[in-house]
Protein backbone atom coordinates (compact mmCIF):
# COMPACT_ATOMS: atom_id res chain seq x y z
CA UNK A 1 0.00 0.00 0.00
CA UNK A 2 1.08 3.66 -0.01
CA UNK A 3 2.42 5.89 2.48
CA UNK A 4 -0.01 6.18 5.47
CA UNK A 5 -0.54 9.88 4.78
CA UNK A 6 -0.72 10.29 1.58
CA UNK A 7 -4.29 8.66 0.65
CA UNK A 8 -7.48 9.75 2.24
CA UNK A 9 -9.53 6.93 4.19
CA UNK A 10 -11.52 6.84 1.26
CA UNK A 11 -8.42 6.43 -1.31
CA UNK A 12 -7.39 3.66 0.61
CA UNK A 13 -9.57 1.32 0.95
CA UNK A 14 -11.10 2.76 -2.64
CA UNK A 15 -7.69 1.11 -3.70
CA UNK A 16 -7.80 -1.86 -2.03
CA UNK A 17 -11.00 -3.79 -1.98
CA UNK A 18 -11.89 -3.70 -5.51
CA UNK A 19 -8.49 -5.25 -6.07
CA UNK A 20 -7.96 -7.92 -3.56
CA UNK A 21 -9.42 -11.08 -5.23
CA UNK A 22 -9.73 -12.52 -1.74
CA UNK A 23 -12.36 -10.24 -0.32
CA UNK A 24 -13.66 -8.55 -3.70
CA UNK A 25 -16.79 -11.00 -4.33
CA UNK A 26 -17.97 -10.53 -0.43
CA UNK A 27 -17.15 -7.16 -1.04
CA UNK A 28 -19.04 -6.63 -4.16
CA UNK A 29 -22.27 -8.88 -2.79
CA UNK A 30 -22.47 -6.30 0.02
CA UNK A 31 -22.37 -3.42 -2.18
CA UNK A 32 -24.64 -4.80 -4.51
CA UNK A 33 -27.34 -5.57 -2.19
CA UNK A 34 -27.03 -2.20 0.19
CA UNK A 35 -26.89 1.12 -2.12
CA UNK A 36 -26.34 3.15 0.59
CA UNK A 37 -23.10 1.23 1.64
CA UNK A 38 -23.78 0.50 5.08
CA UNK A 39 -23.61 -3.58 4.52
CA UNK A 40 -20.02 -2.57 2.76
CA UNK A 41 -19.39 -0.48 5.82
CA UNK A 42 -19.34 -3.59 8.00
CA UNK A 43 -17.93 -5.71 5.91
CA UNK A 44 -14.88 -3.78 5.89
CA UNK A 45 -14.69 -2.92 9.29
CA UNK A 46 -15.20 -6.68 10.10
CA UNK A 47 -12.21 -7.21 8.37
CA UNK A 48 -9.65 -4.15 9.25
CA UNK A 49 -11.11 -3.75 13.02
CA UNK A 50 -12.27 -7.44 13.62
CA UNK A 51 -9.99 -9.49 11.34
CA UNK A 52 -13.23 -11.41 10.51
CA UNK A 53 -13.94 -12.67 6.87
CA UNK A 54 -18.06 -12.59 7.75
CA UNK A 55 -17.69 -14.71 10.51
CA UNK A 56 -14.84 -16.74 9.59
CA UNK A 57 -11.09 -15.51 11.35
CA UNK A 58 -8.61 -14.58 8.87
CA UNK A 59 -5.68 -16.40 7.49
CA UNK A 60 -2.03 -15.25 8.57
CA UNK A 61 -1.68 -13.67 5.06
CA UNK A 62 -5.27 -11.81 5.66
CA UNK A 63 -4.28 -10.82 8.69
CA UNK A 64 -0.82 -8.88 7.08
CA UNK A 65 -3.27 -7.70 4.52
CA UNK A 66 -5.57 -6.38 7.32
CA UNK A 67 -2.27 -4.91 9.29
CA UNK A 68 -0.82 -3.50 6.08
CA UNK A 69 -4.28 -1.52 5.47
CA UNK A 70 -4.76 -0.04 9.14
CA UNK A 71 -1.05 1.20 8.68
CA UNK A 72 -1.88 2.74 5.71
CA UNK A 73 -5.18 4.45 7.07
CA UNK A 74 -2.84 6.11 10.05
CA UNK A 75 -5.46 5.35 12.54
CA UNK A 76 -8.17 7.91 10.50
CA UNK A 77 -11.73 5.73 11.16
CA UNK A 78 -13.66 4.04 9.04
CA UNK A 79 -16.28 6.33 9.54
CA UNK A 80 -14.81 9.19 7.36
CA UNK A 81 -14.95 6.85 4.13
CA UNK A 82 -17.67 7.86 1.47
CA UNK A 83 -18.84 4.44 0.88
CA UNK A 84 -20.59 5.48 -2.17
CA UNK A 85 -17.33 5.54 -4.04
CA UNK A 86 -15.89 2.32 -2.49
CA UNK A 87 -19.12 1.03 -3.52
CA UNK A 88 -18.84 2.35 -7.18
CA UNK A 89 -15.66 1.12 -7.89
CA UNK A 90 -16.52 -2.16 -7.00
CA UNK A 91 -19.89 -2.63 -8.67
CA UNK A 92 -18.26 -0.84 -11.77
CA UNK A 93 -15.87 -3.75 -12.02
CA UNK A 94 -18.34 -6.15 -12.04
CA UNK A 95 -19.44 -4.63 -14.91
Amino acid sequence: MNAPSSLTPTEVIAAWIPHDARFRKSAARHAREDPSGRRLHRYVDGLINRDNDDGSPLCEEGLRTMAAVREDLDRRPLASVDWRVVRERLVAGLG
